[in-house]
């Protein structure tokens, strides 16, 4: 091996180290343009491999063509340790798409021995990777205790697909520490609350504050805190109950179905605008705020089934009818819009208008219509918890971050394209591994956009351990400064799509040892509600960010309020009074 070889080879695992992470690939960029399976590093399975001076990084990356099957591409031989998570990323440029394709399916599998059998996993599959551009793609597994060897390939679900490989890596996760949680919490300290100073004007000495004490009232969080609820059970008279402890537990909404395209026009022509839009009326009145979700959905069997096999000029008008009938209607009363959900999953209307960028067209055209609303791509298979091997057979959980955060960062580098930020779907299963969670969610951070968990549930089947979970989960969102809102996909195990999952239970809507779990994080670890003499004439205060009330009182009674908000730069509150003992008044409260 030459100097310059060796030199290579030290600054792939000098990069790992710099990270605190150590890549365990050798020849990781492909600067050695040696592919035998005899190297010890990636090889040449079932296809040629060649040096290209096409790279992502370096000099060179790999240029594989002539695959014998969907199965061959560049592959490389794993020594792992057993019982150990792993996370495999590589940046790869498609050569070709298949013929009258716009895009091809790109996956990442790993061959796993064990002493007790084998199987594959797909790591990640990129469903709707466009060529001629360099983008991401890897996941994340678990090893099994009973390991013996492991491989990894890249391949792709059509032959004829060649493509270059380059920057790859193979890093351990880091397991959380014991005490992560209280590293979580002085970060939530720091970055979710700010300081809150009260000074006292116009009384002569202390002694005229005896007795005078302020109360500073949170009434509604910066942080968003919702959830889905069912659109007619928000006017329905008959559901009080419901309305009442959505009310109290939750400031942000998504109105599940009613203002998707199928939903509201299920005959073609016949829209209905009043069950979603008397609901977002109903819930503006308690000064809840409204995610809208969502404009369209990318899944062919999501779409209107008159719609279904509309293509061309037709498909645009209506796509165009659908923006310009709901759009005004929810401006001014909505804070986001779902602009084209779970896209990475569904090319209906890529396929449709012959439009691989359809998507960023859907945006510029939103926005048209209604430039203050946040547009958000939203989807899945980013963050969630993989399956255990028993829920889904040999080839476990479809995780898809790469391909979100190719797509995130194609929207990014474009500025006429006015996204926002990113929707993550949360449905969460058994088995969840927070640290694996948190590596996930940091690659996603990784990309500069606000995030939103949109659509959170736990099916874990018992009570309390369903709470310990939902604890955990969203002490890391809340302490991730990057996540701006958590969604839960339901409330109520009377009106959920899995009722297990449920934080209230029964016809009197109750909450089960999860939802308690909920309100105390809700209502009180993370809500501030101070009441203090104040007979200095100062007090210095800290407070999560959001909107409250300051209240001035004298021996119990009421001498004057004033709402305020506290941002991120805090919040200075000047309060003049006059006269003493029982004649003090309070002329105004200044916020600065």
């Amino acid at each position: 091996m030459s100097h310059r070889s060796v030199l290579v080879l030290l600054l792939t695992v000098a990069i790992g180290l710099a990270f605190g992470e150590i890549n365990l690939l050798k020849n990781a960029d492909f600067e050695l343009s040696t592919f035998s399976e005899s190297s010890g590093a990636w090889y040449a399975n079932g296809c040629s491999a060649t040096a290209s001076d096409d790279s992502y990084t370096g000099a060179h990356s790999v240029r594989v063509t002539n695959r014998r099957g969907t199965w061959a591409g560049m592959s490389y031989h794993l020594t792992l340790k057993p019982g150990t998570n792993y996370y495999f990323k590589a940046h790869i440029k498609l050569q070709n798409v298949p013929t009258h394709d716009l895009t091809a399916n790109t996956q990442v599998m790993v061959f796993l021995q064990m002493t007790s059998g084998s199987k594959y996993l797909t790591l990640s599959e990129n469903k709707v990777m466009q060529p001629h551009i360099w983008q991401a793609i890897g996941g994340d597994f678990t090893t099994p205790a009973d390991l013996t060897s492991a491989r990894l390939y890249i391949q792709s679900k059509d032959a004829s697909v060649n493509y270059l490989l380059d920057s790859s890596s193979l890093v351990e996760i880091p397991p959380l520490p014991i005490n992560w949680k209280t590293t979580a919490n002085a970060t939530i300290d720091k970055m979710r609350k700010a300081d809150i100073t009260v000074s006292i004007y116009g009384h002569s000495s202390t002694k005229d504050l005896i007795g005078v004490t302020i109360e500073v009232i949170q009434n509604k969080h910066e942080f968003g805190f919702g959830s889905a609820v069912k659109a007619s059970a928000m006017t329905n008279p008959q559901e009080t109950t419901y309305q009442k402890v959505f009310y109290d537990n939750f400031e942000w909404a998504t109105i599940e179905n009613f203002l998707k395209w199928r939903m509201m026009e299920w005959t073609e022509g016949k829209v209905n605008y009043a069950t979603a839009m008397n609901a977002v009326d109903e819930m503006l009145k308690h000064g809840t705020n409204i995610r809208a979700h969502n404009l369209f959905w990318d899944r062919k069997s999501n779409v209107p089934a008159w719609l279904a096999n509309t293509t061309g000029q037709a498909l645009i008008q209506q796509m165009e009818r659908r923006i310009n009938g709901i759009v005004p209607r929810t401006k001014g009363k909505v804070e986001h819009w779902d602009v084209n959900n779970e896209n990475i999953h569904g090319n209906f209307f890529e396929s449709g208008t012959g439009d691989v960028n359809i998507t960023m067209w859907m945006f510029k055209e939103v926005h048209k219509v209604d430039p203050t609303v946040k547009l958000f791509l939203n989807d899945y298979g980013v963050v969630k918890d993989r399956y255990s091997t028993q829920d889904t057979g040999q080839h476990g959980a479809l995780i898809m971050l790469q391909d979100y955060y190719n797509q995130a960062m194609m929207f990014k580098a474009r500025p006429d394209v006015p996204l926002y930020g990113l929707g993550i779907q949360a449905h969460m299963h058994s088995s969840i591994d927070v640290s694996v969670v948190k590596y996930r969610l940091d690659q996603m951070v990784a990309t500069g956009l606000p995030l939103w968990i949109t659509e959170f549930d736990l099916d874990v089947r018992d009570d309390n351990s369903r709470a310990d979970y939902l604890e955990d989960l969203l002490t890391l969102f809340f302490s991730t400064p990057e996540v701006e809102g958590i969604i839960f996909w339901g409330f109520w195990d009377g009106n959920m799509h899995a009722p297990i999952r449920a934080l209230f239970t029964g016809s009197d809507v109750k909450p089960n040892a999860a939802g308690r779990r909920y309100q105390q994080l809700f209502k009180r670890d993370w809500r501030t509600n101070i009441t203090t003499p104040i007979a200095s004439g100062h007090a210095s205060l800290r407070g999560f960010r959001g909107q409250y009330t300051l209240r001035v009182t004298k021996a119990g009674h009421t001498l004057k309020e004033e709402k305020f908000t506290l941002t991120s730069k805090g919040a200075d509150l000047n309060v003049t009074v006059s006269g003493s003992g029982n004649t003090m008044q309070v002329s105004h409260i200044l916020v600065g």
